[in-house]
């Protein structure tokens, strides 16, 4: 699975949860949020993806991991993200290409995740994602400039 939700939109729905004690019903959430379902998904997708929320026959609920992320400074939530991100594709293919390479443009990492996950009119869209998610745990750095990705222990 690609994540197609950013990092404070995540973070914004565990915080929402937690309002409701961890647990409510998405289409509680769209109706309150005042959003569609469509726009809803893709930030449920990521978080469920990284194991924060759980979600059964439309329930969506807090886990222990996305508790515990909620309760920690900046710190403690980046290195849980990191924790569980090095062991996720595709950023565990990432973070090998960028330590091997030493840098790996945007390009080819389009080039990497179409061939990976097939052609998307998304794609720009999930690579900030990528990048987002990857900068903030610390797997790796972004250099705007040269639009690429590096090892994070590069200065």
């Amino acid at each position: 699975m690609l994540p197609t939700a950013g990092v404070n939109r995540v973070f914004g729905l565990l915080d929402l949860l937690r309002a409701y004690n961890g647990k409510t019903n998405v289409a509680t959430l769209t109706i309150d949020l005042r959003i569609a379902l469509d726009e809803l998904l893709p930030i449920i997708d990521t978080a469920e993806y990284l194991g924060l929320v759980a979600v059964q026959q439309g329930d969506i609920t807090l886990t222990d991991l996305g508790k515990k992320a909620l309760s920690g400074k900046i710190p403690e939530r980046k290195k849980i993200v990191h924790d569980k991100l090095v062991g996720l594709e595709p950023f565990s293919d990432i973070i090998r290409m960028v330590h091997e390479k030493k840098q790996l443009s945007r390009f080819e990492l389009a080039r990497f995740l179409s061939s990976k996950f097939g052609y998307t009119t998304d794609l720009p869209t999930i690579i900030n994602v990528l990048i987002s998610w990857g900068v903030f745990a610390g797997l790796f750095r972004y250099d705007g400039q040269s639009e690429s990705l590096q090892p994070r222990e590069a200065s």
